[in-house]
This record gives structure tokens, C-alpha cells and sequence, in this order.
């Protein structure tokens, strides 16, 4: 009877550790499924933008000044990537390097031979002249006939449908100019579509006008989303200053 005592507090301690045993058991299988379904949302969520992001990825790789460069911008990129993609409670479980693992794997689906030839054109082209007679070779190699051009667009057409195009060669995060340049030249010349293609990438201000005007903003390697469509082209009206010529 005198290890009674002994023997309780031996089954006290030993029910207590059990029970820190399962909660710690039971808290590691919730964040494991909290992590992963953060995972899936995110590839989900990544999925469609996957191949703008590598083109982007490659085109800050091909212009950075240096590796360190684009290192840093890159990063700085998956940081904003990972705020508008993870709300800020998830960001607890689902860190910084989770997500630069979640986007790899992203990545990893798409093959080599893709984004090499993505980047054909940036690469065979040195020069905007160079670029146009390149981009209209694949235009037409895909069922387009070039109708006429007008100054710096050219008007295509297929299926008697008729799309205007501007095909602007960078260096550089692409601006409004152009955008709204081919939303003009379509209001003008009665096209069903616009068009501006480019090696680059757009800033977000073009890429918000173009959204606001209906203008079809690709990259080179998207020509296979070049077809004709009924948009509703936004009136660009003139201005004074519109023969002023501004930085692409």
C-alpha cells in the first residue's frame, strides 16, 4: 500500500505525457494539411500564369546586368507573388521558401524544347526590322495573310476577319504608347481586334490599359492566341500632344 502513492503519480505523469504526445501529434498533422492544401491553392492559383512567368523569369535573366541582378529582382518578384497569392494568416505555415518550391514545381511540367522556342524570336531577332520580318513569318506560317500596313501596324486578315498588329521590338518593360496607338489604328481602319506583340513584357500600366481598351497585350510566343474576336475597341480620342512621340 505504501507504493500506492508513487504508483498514481507514476500513472499521472505518464497520462500527462501521452496526452503532450497526441496534441503534438495531432498539431503536426493539421499544419501538414493546412500546408498542403495552401500548396494545391497555390498551384492551383499559378497554374494558368505558368508560362508567363517563365517568359518573364527568362526575359529578366537575358537583360539583368549581372547574375546578383537578377537574383534580386527575381526574388523581389516571388516575394510579391507569394503576398498576392497567400493571404496574410496562411503566411505562417505557408512560408517564403514553401512557396519558391510550390512555384519550381510549377515550373517543372514545362519542357525545355517549350521555352526555347518561346524565346526563338527573342533570340533571331537583333533589331525592330529584324523582329517584324521574323514575327510576320510565323503570323503567316499559322493561316494569316498580311492585307496592307499602315505606318507601324499591319492589318491582317483570315477567314474575312481583319485584325490590326503592332509589333514592338524592347529592351525594356513596355509602356501606354503602343496600346494606345493599335486601339486607335483599329477605331480607325474598322478592325475586329487589336493586337500589340512584343519579345518583352508589358509595365502594369499598359497592361492595364490594355485590359481597359480591349487590346489584345502578348508575347511573341503567344501567337496562337492571335484570332479574330468581336471586342468592343474603346474610342480614343485626340489630343493636342498626339503626334508627340514618347518613350516605348
Amino acid at each position: 500500500m505504501a507504493n500506492l502513492p508513487n504508483l498514481q503519480s507514476l500513472a499521472a505523469m505518464f497520462a500527462t505525457c501521452l496526452t503532450l504526445w497526441v496534441t503534438a501529434v495531432l498539431l503536426l498533422l493539421a499544419y501538414l494539411h493546412l500546408h498542403a492544401r495552401a500548396a494545391t491553392r497555390c498551384r492551383d492559383k499559378l497554374g494558368p500564369y505558368a508560362e508567363r512567368l517563365v517568359i518573364e523569369k527568362r526575359w529578366m535573366e537575358r537583360h539583368a546586368r549581372s547574375r546578383a541582378e537578377f537574383e534580386s529582382r527575381w526574388d523581389h518578384e516571388v516575394r510579391q507573388l507569394h503576398k498576392a497569392h497567400v493571404s496574410r494568416p496562411v503566411r505562417l505555415i505557408y512560408r517564403l521558401n514553401s512557396f519558391k518550391r510550390t512555384l519550381n514545381a510549377t515550373f517543372a511540367p514545362i519542357l525545355r524544347d517549350e521555352v526555347a522556342s518561346w524565346t526563338f524570336a527573342d533570340r533571331m531577332s537583333f533589331s525592330p526590322a529584324s523582329y517584324e520580318k521574323l514575327m510576320l513569318r510565323c503570323i503567316r506560317s499559322i493561316g494569316w495573310r498580311l492585307d496592307y500596313q499602315d505606318g507601324e501596324h499591319f492589318v491582317l486578315i483570315r477567314d474575312r476577319k481583319r485584325v490590326v498588329v503592332h509589333l514592338v521590338w524592347a529592351d525594356r518593360d513596355l509602356e501606354c504608347l503602343p496600346v494606345g496607338e493599335v486601339a486607335a489604328a483599329a477605331n480607325r481602319i474598322g478592325c475586329s481586334a487589336a493586337y500589340v506583340i512584343t519579345n518583352g513584357r508589358f509595365s502594369g500600366a499598359a497592361s492595364a490599359m490594355a485590359k481597359e481598351m480591349n487590346v489584345g497585350a502578348l508575347h511573341c510566343s503567344q501567337l496562337d492566341l492571335l484570332a479574330p474576336r468581336a471586342v468592343a475597341l474603346a474610342v480614343v480620342r485626340s489630343t493636342a500632344r498626339e503626334t508627340l512621340r514618347l518613350a516605348a
